[in-house]
């Protein structure tokens, strides 16, 4: 009997344990879907993004000079640096400029590729995917490929130049066009991404607006103008947050097309950061650099949903 009692007593208890667990999922089982759907992006950002965050942060903190030779504390010295040397100060500048000429393209050229692509026409999913291919193409192919079409010697560019009886350009040793060809590339390749944003914007827009004013007589401008340019107003923060986040991290094009040249007047902040950690192996300064950009982003974030969200309660 003293068998059957114990047997009894723990199948009652494994039962109260299950019936209170049931009870306690049944209470929070949106929570728990919720952690089970976000814990592997949590984990991706918090391990294979924050931790990189917090070494660069520390690595601010020292003058360390290749992996070979000891650290040196020197506290904010190298944050110091970063606003004082004129050298990233210039490649502050730079990424803001060539990275805002890109943003300006990237936002114009993809709304007016956005409106066309929600276009009611026949097979407009085939253009939506030959918008978005440059996106997901590989950068170092597509960047070699436009390379040879800058080639001073062998470059489809200086041959129609030729054809058009015009002098060859030697792009290498131009900043303007330097800086064209950096501002035409990234643009090609941002242009389909930034135009996805704009589509789903235009496709959340609810069609018996427009029904609806087309009865009350208005024009298509006017449709436009207080209907349309109303309803993306959400997106459009977002879309000028990413296109700033997008500009300042600018980095490809550099690396791949003009390394800088020519004289360093294409050199963008995080291409000095990549030339600090792998070139010269001024590891301190690579973190302090890191860091201060993205405090300037997270800045810049705020700012930004601040004024426009105050706008749009007005």
């Amino acid at each position: 009997m003293g068998n059957v009692n114990n047997k009894v007593g723990f199948s009652g208890g494994a039962g109260s344990s299950a019936r209170i667990f049931s009870r306690w999922y049944r209470q929070h089982r949106e929570g728990v879907t919720a952690w089970l759907l976000l814990g592997p992006i949590l984990f991706y950002f918090l391990v294979l993004q924050g931790f990189p965050v917090g070494i660069g942060f520390l690595l601010g903190f020292f003058r360390w000079i290749g992996v070979t030779t000891t650290p040196e504390f020197c506290g904010l010295a190298n944050y110091f640096t970063f606003f004082t040397d004129p050298l990233y100060l210039a490649d502050l500048w730079r990424a803001f400029y060539i990275g805002s000429l890109v943003m300006v393209v990237n936002i114009g050229v993809g709304f007016g590729g956005a409106l066309l692509l929600n276009l009611p026409i026949r097979g407009r999913g085939v253009f939506r995917t030959i918008w978005y291919i440059p996106v997901v193409t590989s950068t170092v192919a597509t960047s070699q490929m436009f390379l040879i079409f800058i080639d001073p010697s062998v470059g489809v560019a200086n041959r129609v130049l030729e054809q058009l009886g015009l002098t060859p350009v030697v792009w290498g040793y131009s900043t303007f066009w330097m800086v064209t060809w950096i501002v035409i590339y990234s643009s090609w390749r941002g242009i389909g991404y930034t135009a996805v944003l704009w589509l789903a914007g235009l496709q959340s827009i609810d069609p018996l607006l427009h029904e609806a004013a087309q009865i009350d007589g208005a024009g298509a401008w006017q449709r436009f103008w207080h209907i349309t340019i109303p309803g993306l107003r959400t997106i459009s923060i977002f879309v000028l947050v990413t296109g700033f986040i997008a500009a300042l991290q600018i980095f490809d094009p550099v690396l791949f097309i003009s390394q800088g040249t020519p004289w360093g007047t294409t050199e963008v902040i995080i291409y000095r950061i990549f030339r600090d950690f792998y070139g010269d192996f001024n590891l301190g300064m690579a973190g302090a650099g890191s860091v201060m950009v993205a405090i300037i982003i997270v800045i810049f974030t705020i700012i930004t949903f601040r004024l426009l969200g105050e706008k749009r309660a007005l």
